[in-house]
């Protein structure tokens, strides 16, 4: 599937991938020293974008809606920050552009629906609510840093990134993303969907369902155990 700037964009938050193909060896190798400069300007970004977020509250709080210039940077932000995770994780070879716009062209789309109400009481205890999200998703984000070692022994010595593990990767990236966006107030539709779309949900386009195969759930299941394991250690070496 061929990431399509065409897809409706469908309720909560959703991902497009372009199907997994051939990888590059000598960017798999060197990944790592390339997304250092995403990450440096991201930083910066990632200040302004909370002094957005605070606004945002104050906005959201009294007038049960985002503003729009809000939405318009949050909304970059997220594009932004998912396409520099889903290339260092090897979703894609292609270089992520350094912008907030939403890039037709680029293998890896976000699709953020349109800001609505917000409920008033959710907007004022999103910190609080938004906790036990953030925890499943730092388990599944510190087991996925440890697979992706394998992935990128995989696609540094076969050049391809396995089934599954393109799967589980896919899968942890779309929560992320549905974690920042409901936390950033872009949408209040909470994470879910880290085991992808049950069956008969409802996608408006094929191109955005994640159906997780029988190896790919296993290899989820494995994921979060490991990632578990990494934070109790965490804790503890604290």
């Amino acid at each position: 599937m061929a990431a399509n700037p065409a897809f409706l964009a469908p309720l909560p938050v959703h991902l497009a991938v372009a199907e997994p193909g051939p990888r590059n060896r000598l960017t798999a190798l060197i990944r790592l020293i390339m997304v250092i400069p995403q990450w440096i300007v991201l930083f910066f970004v990632h200040i302004a974008a909370l002094v957005v977020v605070i606004i945002g509250w104050f906005a959201a709080l009294f007038t049960g809606r985002l503003p729009q210039f809000a939405v318009d940077f949050l909304s970059g932000v997220v594009r932004w920050d998912i396409r520099v995770s889903a290339y260092f994780y090897f979703l894609t070879d292609r270089y992520p552009p350094f912008s907030l716009d939403q890039e037709p062209g680029y293998p890896i789309q976000i699709a953020i629906p349109e800001a609505g109400p917000l409920n008033r009481l959710a907007v004022l205890v999103r910190f609080f609510i938004a906790i036990p999200a953030y925890i499943v998703a730092g388990v599944a984000g510190s087991g996925l840093a440890v697979f992706s070692i394998g992935s990128w022994f995989m696609v540094v010595f076969t050049g391809r990134l396995p089934g599954p593990l393109f799967e589980v990767t896919r899968a942890v990236i779309r929560y992320q993303a549905r974690l920042l966006s409901y936390f950033t107030m872009l949408t209040p539709e909470y994470p879910w969907g880290l085991f992808g779309d049950p069956e008969g949900s409802e996608v408006q386009s094929p191109g955005w369902a994640i159906r997780l195969s029988d190896t790919a759930r296993g290899t989820m299941v494995a994921l979060l155990v490991v990632g578990v394991v990494v934070e109790i250690f965490q804790r503890v070496g604290r």
